[in-house]
């Protein structure tokens, strides 16, 4: 079958055919419908990313971990044309939180993630997977379920948000955060992803970058009735939670000392390509105004289950907007070249699998 394949460190990606000998052992045989492109991905294909390495025995990775697939062959619980999502991370079996089913917050390290790092990713035609990792989702999602996988991530992270700030009463006098102002830097598919989501929240949500918007990103943000911030023109900036889907530390640690008392401070991009340092002062303004601060990365399959849910109602509320965060369609034979390098005005481009 036709795959896309890596072999990390090394930069490179090609399409190949490859006959992997996986143990069925009780999986499920899924049909790849789409595959998303992401910035890890892109990250192993340059060979930037020097964690990502292949299964063992094997010399190369098939790529890709943001998937739609459908279901083949399957068993009680999935049936043949169920639309299915895998979750990413598989748990290093020794820690409790792996143990408990929250590998995303793996305490040894030594797990594994499709299409990443130590196991083989969705980016082929078919692959067998372990019903414990999938998401049945419904047919509604059938154009827009391969962005289940970023937006399970942003829903791990908004929850462990309300998790922290239930030390203070922060919600407002309607139960929404309708009074909160969440700033978010990045304006890519996560960073929208997060928008939406902290709009039906009920924040007003400020959308922030270095740049003027594309027409996608303007048409959308306008669309969730949110704002848009060009931040090389200075705009003062003054959140009660500040998201920065950039990695960039020049771009959020100027913006620290302006979040407003018992704010919080989700830290969710990465880039390992800057140095930016805080001052004396800086911390002294995060401790005294009580100032949260986080990173977070990955989902649990909870998440994914919550996003799935989240997914159809922004698709019933923003409709045609949500759709048009998938800027771009690609065939198999097209996606190399994708892969090595971004499309002018893309948000998300996907691999549809025939």
């Amino acid at each position: 079958m036709k795959a896309i394949v890596v072999r990390p460190p090394q930069e490179g990606v090609e399409v190949r055919d490859v006959n992997l000998e996986e143990p069925n052992n009780g999986k499920i045989l899924i049909r790849t419908k789409l595959s998303g492109m992401c910035g890890t991905d892109r990250g192993i294909v340059s060979g930037k990313l020097t964690f990502s390495r292949p299964p063992d025995g094997y010399d190369y990775l098939v790529l890709g971990h943001e998937t739609l697939g459908e279901v083949v062959e399957g068993n009680e619980h999935f049936k043949p044309k169920d639309l299915v999502v895998p979750v990413v991370r598989r748990g290093c079996g020794t820690c409790l939180n792996c143990k408990m089913g929250r590998q995303d917050f793996c305490e040894t390290g030594n797990f594994t993630e499709i299409g990443i790092r130590g196991a083989h990713g969705t980016m082929r035609e078919e692959f067998l997977e372990d019903p414990r990792y999938l998401v049945r989702i419904p047919s509604v999602l059938r154009d827009v379920g391969v962005l289940l996988e970023p937006l399970s991530n942003v829903v791990k992270a908004l929850n462990e948000m309300e998790a922290v700030q239930r030390r203070t009463w922060w919600s407002c006098d309607d139960s929404t955060y309708s009074c909160r102002t969440a700033v978010v830097l990045g304006s890519g598919p996560i960073g929208l992803l997060f928008s939406m989501a902290l709009r039906n929240l009920g924040f007003e949500v400020i959308v922030a970058n270095k740049r003027p918007p594309s027409p996608v990103e303007m048409e959308v943000v306008n669309g969730i009735n949110a704002s848009f911030v060009n931040t090389s023109e200075h705009k003062e900036l003054k959140p009660d939670l500040l998201v920065d889907t950039s990695g960039h530390p020049s771009a959020f640690i100027p913006i620290l000392p302006k979040v407003k008392k018992n704010g919080a401070v989700i830290l969710f991009g990465t880039t390992g390509q800057e140095n930016y340092g805080l001052t004396a002062e800086d911390v002294t303004t995060l401790v005294e105004n009580n100032i949260i601060i986080f990173g977070s990365v990955n989902a649990s399959k909870l998440d994914f289950e919550m996003g799935a849910n989240l997914l159809v109602t922004l698709l019933g509320k923003y409709g045609e907007l949500v759709n048009k965060l998938i800027t771009k369609r690609v065939g198999v034979e097209e996606a190399p070249e994708v892969l090595r390098r971004k499309v002018p005005g893309e948000i998300k481009t996907v691999i549809e699998w025939k």
